[in-house]
């Protein structure tokens, strides 16, 4: 297998500044002058930046105008950029185009300042002050390395979970303890989507953890699409970790047991038409993940909508708690996800495509982008929002709960191997008034394949799919931030080759980024968590994506992640899939490294099977009356009933008492598992000292 080859090219962009300054003489035509004196104005318009104007204001009643105002554009000097100024009159019914004129950029000297006069017409000159200097990309940051805030975190949180292991293993032969911060293994915690059924596993998971001393030992967590959603709960909640996640468990099991349907009441509804008008009112694009994360939001963290993704910091900054990672995918429209799909991941500190080794702060997601460097800056996106795009394959259902509004539509078509919704997106007009205009456009209703949405056919007629027409309304990152990339020279870390095509790099004529659900690839986000940087020894994944029994093989989307894992040629531990014929269905099942594996995690792969729990109410406590074996007996997706349905967004306080205490069982009846992972990597580490370095 060979090597990965890395290469990140930063290139420079060009600041081209121009001055406005006066014009003599401008007229209208003898007639024109005769019947009114000139109101002018001038537009300026750099064509290879997309459709960007500027303009100045108008000044009444003058042939000789003094405007001395100045703009700025971001050029990328490999291509041909010609400045297009056009004189205007200002007039009562239709502005009244004077004239044009056209002057090549290329002609000004980087570094030097030129007061040029245009000719426009026969008799009119505009005076240009124009100047052109280099700036570098200050705010991406382009590298394949973890950020320097990752990095101190890390090295923070080894001491943390030195602590945290000594205690977990304070029973154990020191042998296998950790003495060095060298001998401290890297463990990662990763839950997969599934809707409200994801994140109430989860939660009983992250329960479990907390309570049992793991989590102490845990440098991350990655989550996707419904798991996010119970990270979110955690990390927003102002007194976490003081409050603990049982505690706050008990909080989001008040909300789930409310109908959902309150939060369509008109006074809910008249809040969120406020907030997409303020943020139109900003100039930024907005579409239905909007509206389904203000709702997700809502449902989930009502006290806490102004949230920001970079707050979130302060839980991290001291290594108190693991570092929270969360993911959504870039795909493209046409393409099915598992085909071509770059994974996108957020945390406290960064946002970006590790593919591209492109990475800016979350206060930056969502603002615009040319040539790698900011346009337009907004306001940081709140939690919510990315709650919504990190679980947006969830769209399409909140669309029928709305009934389809701001002109969406819903239509039933023959089935289709992948649902994939047509996405209409209407770019800006031409803005003159917010000084920069540039399109950048992208959308998140995309509706996954079998792999992620096999419970669908349940909730259709016979042999029909589902496919949501958006409005014309875009979402999410605003795709300059990847347009530049290419721009500035950015290539691929490596010969890419997941899933057929996903080694294709991005389009380069496209001025969009669609942005989806990663589940539309495959349900667990084992690519945050594989990034060779972060040097993971132990992943403990659990997965509560959906079967078609409770009796099924659990191994679906594991082995999608190992065969990703191989065509990125990064290490992943053998999954036998006749583990299940011979072991049958458990609570967990553990992959090893094969002898000589270097650099290779042992994964602890949870699945959501109701096995010992309907005999124990905790480990090796039996059950002992009718009442609590009722309780736990219990189908997942079997149950005729659909409870914990995928698509399921109200869960009563037993349907969650059941599911989360479930989970917290499974943790809880295999931490001995956990336990025996947690020492051989510590004597991986101390036999192998010469593969784990530490910056």
């Amino acid at each position: 297998m060979s090597a990965m080859v890395y290469h990140v090219e930063n290139q420079y962009s060009h600041k081209f500044r121009v001055t406005v300054v006066r014009a003599e003489n401008v007229t209208k035509g003898v007639w024109g002058d005769y019947l009114d004196i000139p109101h002018p104005y001038v537009k300026l318009c750099v064509p290879a930046v997309s459709k960007t104007k500027k303009r100045t204001k108008q000044i009444d009643n003058n042939v000789n105008p003094e405007w001395n105002e100045t703009f700025e554009f971001i050029l990328d000097p490999s291509q041909e950029n010609v400045l297009e100024v056009t004189l205007m009159d200002a007039i009562y019914v239709k502005d009244q185009t004077l004239g044009t004129a056209l002057f090549t950029i290329s002609d000004i000297k980087v570094g030097q300042t030129q007061l040029i006069p245009l000719l426009i017409g026969k008799a009119t000159k505009v005076y240009l002050e124009m100047s052109l200097e280099v700036c570098s990309i200050k705010d991406l940051r382009l590298s394949l390395a973890l950020c320097d805030k990752e990095k101190l975190f890390q090295k923070a949180r080894r001491q943390k979970v030195m602590l945290g292991m000594q205690k977990l293993l304070n029973t154990e032969k020191s042998c296998f303890l950790p003495t060095t911060p060298q001998e401290v293994p890297v463990i990662a915690v990763m839950g997969s989507g599934g809707g409200f059924r994801a994140m109430v596993g989860f939660a009983g998971v992250m329960k479990a953890l907390f309570e049992s001393g793991v989590l102490d030992c845990t440098t991350y967590i990655a989550g996707l699409s419904g798991s996010t959603w119970c990270m979110s709960t955690l990390y927003s909640h102002p007194d976490f970790p003081t409050k603990s996640p049982g505690e706050i468990n008990q909080e989001l099991k008040k909300r789930l047991a409310n109908s959902p349907l309150r939060l369509l009441t008109l006074q809910h509804v008249s809040q969120y038409i406020y907030a997409l008008q303020s943020k139109m009112a900003a100039g930024q694009p907005v579409g239905f993940t909007d509206i389904f994360g203000m709702f997700i939001g809502k449902a989930l963290i009502p006290g806490c909508m102004d949230m920001k993704l970079s707050q979130m910091a302060k839980k991290v900054d001291d290594a108190q708690n693991p570092l929270p990672l969360f993911t959504c995918l870039h795909v493209k429209p046409d393409v099915s996800a598992l085909s071509f799909a770059d994974w996108v991941e957020f945390s406290p500190y960064e946002i970006g495509m590790p593919k591209y080794g492109t990475f800016m702060t979350p206060d930056l997601f969502g603002s615009k982008f040319f040539t790698g460097s900011v346009v337009k800056r907004f306001e940081e996106s709140p939690l919510h929002f990315l709650m919504g795009l990190w679980g947006s394959a969830f769209s399409i259902l909140f669309s029928r709960l709305m009934g389809s509004p701001c002109g969406g539509m819903i239509t039933v078509t023959e089935k289709q191997e992948d649902w994939v919704s047509d996405c209409f997106v209407e770019e800006d007009e031409d803005n003159e008034e917010d000084g920069d205009g540039h399109e950048i456009l992208e959308s998140t209703f995309m509706v996954g394949g079998e792999n992620f949405y096999n419970e669908l056919d349940q909730a259709l007629p016979v042999g029909a799919s589902i496919v949501f027409h958006s409005p014309k309304s875009v979402d999410g990152w605003e795709s300059d931030s990847i347009e530049g990339d290419e721009n500035f020279g950015m290539e691929p870390f490596s010969d890419h080759n997941e899933f057929n095509s996903i080694h294709e790099p991005l389009d380069l004529t496209s001025k969009k980024i669609h942005v989806v659900d990663s589940g539309l690839s495959f349900n667990l986000p084992y690519p945050l968590i594989l990034r060779p940087e972060r040097g993971v020894d132990l992943i403990i994944s659990f997965d509560f994506s959906a079967r078609k029994s409770d009796s099924m093989p659990p191994f679906e989307e594991l082995l999608l992640a190992e065969k990703w894992a191989h065509l990125n040629k990064l290490p992943f531990p053998k999954i036998d899939p006749t583990v299940f014929e011979g072991e049958g269905l458990k609570e967990c099942y553990v992959f090893k490294p094969e002898d000589g594996q270097r650099n290779c995690p042992t994964i602890i792969h949870f699945v959501l099977a109701n096995i010992n729990f309907r005999n124990f109410k905790s480990p090796g406590v039996p059950r002992e009356n009718g009442e609590e074996k009722q309780f736990a007996d219990f189908k997942i997706f079997d149950d005729p009933k659909n409870t914990y349905s995928t698509f399921n967004f109200h869960y009563s306080n037993e349907a969650f008492a059941r599911l989360h205490d479930l989970m917290e069982f499974n943790t809880l009846n295999n931490i001995e598992v956990i336990k025996d992972a947690i020492k051989g990597c510590v004597l991986n580490r101390r036999e192998n000292p010469s593969c784990f370095t530490l910056d």
